[in-house]
């Protein structure tokens, strides 16, 4: 698990997910509102919301980006999983349903995220010994 993950406010600019996910190198924004998690921002929803720089000016991508809060695409509600559960209920819950993270999350506070290279990096030490 990675504690204390970037989060951002859901009425935060999709502009402003985007230019943290670039900074930060990560595909996932985790969005919490009053020290409430309330949803979560992945980097594929992002690039489909984006208006197409081929079809529209870099100044129409900008005012779009700029007024539009991740609210407006942001997962309501994503499936999550406790700090105390179990590393093999976490495998399995990140292989059956094919996404990339879970959001570790205890009494509706955001407590870190569970990755896929959280669960690569677990496999490594295990086969190391």
């Amino acid at each position: 698990m990675t504690p204390d993950p970037i989060t951002l406010g859901p009425e935060e600019s999709l502009m402003r997910a985007l230019e943290l996910m670039r900074l930060r190198g990560i595909r996932r924004v985790l969005l919490v509102l009053d020290g409430v998690f309330v949803g979560l921002l992945v980097e594929g929803d992002l690039k489909r919301a984006e208006p197409s720089t081929l079809t529209t000016s870099q100044e129409e991508f900008n005012q779009v980006m700029e007024e539009t809060p991740i609210s407006r695409i942001m997962i309501k509600n994503p499936l999550t999983i406790r700090p105390d559960a179990p590393l093999l209920e976490a495998a399995e819950t990140l292989y059956t349903t094919k996404y990339g993270a879970l959001p570790v999350v205890e009494d509706d506070k955001l407590v870190g995220i569970l990755t896929d290279n959280d669960m690569m990096r677990a496999l490594v030490e295990v086969l190391r010994g």
